[in-house]
């Protein structure tokens, strides 16, 4: 099966990813980012999220968290980061590695 590239979030932070080729879910509201979280995970192997929608439904993207796939990777988007992808990024590396080897 051929694995493809999604991008979730709101219109302004998505669809620039439309232009590459990237599977683009715009989304707005709660509803609509499960909708397209679940619609991404059928056959999307990296799934880029903006943090605001990532935080939305962090409980529901946690299900993927032991799963090969899809690999689920939050992104700051139009409307700024809150640091939530670095927070993530040092959690994941910490548990790789033993210590956070990226701390300043």
């Amino acid at each position: 099966m051929a694995y493809s590239i999604g991008v979730i979030g709101d219109r302004e932070s998505v669809l620039s990813f439309k232009a590459v080729g990237l599977k683009v879910f715009e989304c707005e509201t709660r509803p609509d980012a499960l909708k397209a979280l679940k619609s991404a995970a059928e056959d999307c192997a990296v799934i880029f999220v903006t943090e605001k929608v990532y935080e939305t439904i962090a409980e529901e993207i946690r299900i993927y968290d032991d799963k090969p796939l899809p690999a689920i990777i939050p992104y700051p988007g139009t409307s700024g980061g809150t640091g939530l992808g670095m927070e993530l990024l040092n959690r994941s590396v910490e548990k790789a590695v033993g210590s956070n080897i990226l701390q300043n």
